[in-house]
């Protein structure tokens, strides 16, 4: 079964008014990160083509797995955001668990 999380991505620490050029990537990834010094598990992921001149914050509404997320403590249940160039360098990142029943999610410069 599906379920979505919505919500936007906005900019902190200095970047919250910065304008894109148009050829960035955002990611958003809904993930269990719940296992200890293990890679996070993929549980639904959207991307994101920026326009030219747009600004924060970004809506997002990302599709994940319910029946795999309902097996997930909630301290592991996570969004992840980034935002990379067209050459697939990264660009801004959040530096903090995001809970996946948050509807934001802060970046900062990379």
């Amino acid at each position: 079964m599906t379920a979505i999380a919505t919500g936007i991505v906005i900019g902190k620490d200095g970047c919250e008014a910065d304008t894109f050029n148009g050829n960035e990537i955002l990611t958003i990834a809904v993930q269990n990160t719940a296992r200890m010094d293990a890679s996070a598990i993929p549980l639904g992921e959207q991307q994101i083509t920026l326009k030219k001149g747009e600004k924060f914050p970004i809506s997002f509404n990302v599709e994940y797995d319910e029946g795999a997320a309902s097996k997930v403590p909630d301290y592991g249940f996570t969004l992840n955001a980034t935002i990379k160039d067209d050459n697939g360098e990264l660009l801004y990142t959040n530096d903090t668990r995001t809970s996946a029943r948050s509807n934001k999610i802060e970046v900062k410069k990379f």
